[in-house]
């Protein structure tokens, strides 16, 4: 027999059908945004299209100017309008392999956190609205004062005795006796003694006198050290250039042929990620000044080279592509296994701790 059969079945509110398609859609069109990862190491060089970019710009801005419009008419808004913005823009999302787009496609997020904040604010403060006419109505049945009417018209002699008694007992302004009784279904204790927490047989506190004591010469102030701003840009250039040579000599170190060394045993900390990526962002620096490149073998292993002695045509400029590379933790833990990298050769910085001199300023 079927379970839909029969007059016990329940029936679907459509109402209710109809709020969880609408959660349904809110919570797919807003997963995170993540790009696969690419698996190809070719498509890593490969150029943008130029048709394609200049599609993706064409929507990007028209879905731009669609969230303004929704930012500014937010009263009149709806979760599903935000949550087809949200859905188009994750489709668009897919295909973004430039910084330009991408940074398109951090505007229009932030307009739509924007919207989703203000719908949510909007939803919190209709919901928890008291309506005082509707309560006011309630209590004026509660109270007989809306039968009034009814008290004029003909009843029997023990509805009249009946109704005397009650409107004896109600008075002018209402039946409150009532109201009463329904607030004892919930209160029906009676209220003790909350003001006592202690016990009754308490000793008195002995107050302590104060002795004072001869005051201490107060030694002079000295005023810190003023620190410029232009000595801590030049200390802190200093450091990104040492940081970048070090890279270099390591580079030249390893490759002093300008064959190439493998890109991962350059840069991979095996005791520390985050200055595995401070070693690819100093590679990047000596790429963008000519001083290294990256190329691909054909069994796909990515090389790192030294391109300091190689000459530049002249009246040319040396081809540049740009390209990104991803390192995550889970990048990093499969170089490490792979590659069996024990050390590293890219030597470990130690980062000194701030101390506090007495006479000048810490740093």
């Amino acid at each position: 027999m079927s379970e839909e059969a029969g007059p016990s079945r329940k029936r679907e509110d459509p109402q209710r059908r109809k709020s969880y398609s609408l959660r349904d859609e809110f919570q797919e069109a807003t997963q995170t945004q993540k790009r696969h990862k690419v698996t190809d190491v070719s498509e890593i060089f490969q150029r943008p299209d130029a048709e394609e970019q200049k599609r993706l710009n064409k929507e990007y801005r028209a879905l731009q100017s669609k969230a303004d419009e929704l930012k500014a008419n937010l009263a009149n808004a709806t979760a599903r309008d935000l949550a087809q913005a949200l859905q188009k823009q994750a489709l668009l999302f897919q295909n973004v392999k430039d910084t330009g787009i991408g940074t398109l496609d951090a505007n229009l997020l932030r307009t739509n956190t924007e919207n989703a904040m203000g719908l949510a604010k909007r939803f919190k403060i209709d919901g928890v609205t008291f309506d005082v006419d509707e309560f006011l109505i309630k209590m004026k049945g509660h109270l007989g004062l809306d039968r009034v009417e009814l008290m004029d018209a003909e009843v029997n002699s023990d509805e009249e005795e009946e109704g005397a008694e009650r409107q004896g007992r109600r008075g002018a302004l209402g039946d409150w006796e009532k109201i009463g009784w329904m607030a004892a279904r919930y209160y029906r204790r009676i209220p003790g003694a909350e003001f006592l927490y202690g016990p009754l047989q308490a000793e008195p506190k002995v107050r302590k006198v104060a002795q004072r004591r001869a005051k201490a010469d107060i030694p002079l102030e000295t005023r810190p050290i003023e620190v410029q701003n232009e000595t801590a840009s030049a200390k802190s250039r200093d450091e990104f250039t040492a940081n970048v040579k070090t890279v270099m000599k390591t580079l030249a170190r390893l490759d002093p042929d300008g064959e190439g060394v493998n890109f991962f045993r350059l840069v991979v900390n095996p005791d520390d990620f985050g200055q595995t990526v401070e070693n690819c962002f100093y590679l990047s620096f000596l790429i963008n000044q000519g001083q290294a490149g990256i190329y691909v073998k054909k069994d796909g292993e990515v090389m790192a080279r030294s391109t300091i002695h190689e000459e530049i045509e002249e009246g040319g400029d040396q081809a540049k592509n740009q390209a990104v590379l991803e390192m995550d933790m889970e990048t990093w833990e499969i170089a490490k296994e792979t590659f069996e990298i024990t050390h590293s050769e890219i030597p470990h910085r130690d980062y000194a701790e701030i101390r506090i001199q007495s006479n000048s300023w810490y740093s």
